[in-house]
């Protein structure tokens, strides 16, 4: 909105510049400002961010499993900063329930209870795969659904792209649901098996009557799939 505006006062300088500096005729004057206008509008408006790409790799330790989920969160991080700018968002909750999830996320992975864990439980196993395959694909659908709303013109096409935002909220409840259980887990010095989590997802999409954009068979499988690019240092 802020690039939108801009753009009209830079169009009204221009016009006026023509105008009364120039001595232009009016029509061409205000013409050529509303061009400029336009021009300096698109060029401060926020671009759309690329989705996500998710590469492979195989953490078998529970160091490499959670610097993984971190890595993630940044790259997710990253991404919701320049989609919050555009105007898909700009009457949603979703982008900030986003954020919110990727914050007690990182949390969970700096945990040093967590962190001190002998091998890849089920609530490390977990974690991973809501960090770097769940979230990951929740946020790439936000990115698909803003980029088709900025290309439809008509009022009841993004009316029905921001109600398919709107969905996503849903599939972030449940994950909140499921780290509210690996939070109980860390708190009680338990775990349950990746078994366990995986029937408490199902059982709760079930309840909702959500129908999910995630691969639930995924938590069933090896800590060893989804991991998007590094940015970390090595020390």
């Amino acid at each position: 909105m802020a690039s939108i505006g801009i753009g009209v006062v830079v169009g009204a300088a221009a016009a006026a510049a023509c105008i009364f500096l120039l001595g232009i005729v009016w029509p061409l004057g205000v013409g050529i400002g509303a061009a400029v206008g336009v021009g300096a509008g698109l060029l401060l408006a926020p671009t759309a961010p690329s989705k996500l790409e998710i590469v492979h790799a195989t953490p078998v330790t529970v160091e490499d499993s959670l610097n993984a989920v971190l890595d993630s969160v940044t790259a997710m991080s990253n991404t919701m900063r320049r989609l919050q700018s555009r105007p898909l968002w700009a009457n949603s909750g979703v982008d900030e329930r986003i954020n919110q999830l990727l914050g007690r996320v990182r949390s969970l992975a700096m945990l040093p209870e967590l962190r001190s864990r002998k091998q890849v439980d089920g609530d490390v196993h977990m974690l991973y795969v809501i960090g770097t395959d769940y979230l990951p694909t929740v946020v790439n659908h936000a990115i698909e659904n803003d980029r088709m709303h900025s290309s439809f013109s008509g009022a009841s096409s993004r009316a029905q792209v921001e109600q398919n935002v709107q969905s996503l909220d849903d599939q972030l409840g449940v994950l909140s649901e499921v780290l509210d259980r690996i939070e109980n887990d860390i708190a009680r010095g338990k775990t349950q098996s990746i078994q366990e989590h995986a029937a408490f997802l199902k059982m709760r999409f079930e309840q909702s009557g959500t129908t999910s954009v995630l691969d639930l068979q995924q938590p069933l499988e090896a800590p060893s799939a989804h991991e998007l690019p590094s940015n970390r240092k090595s020390e």
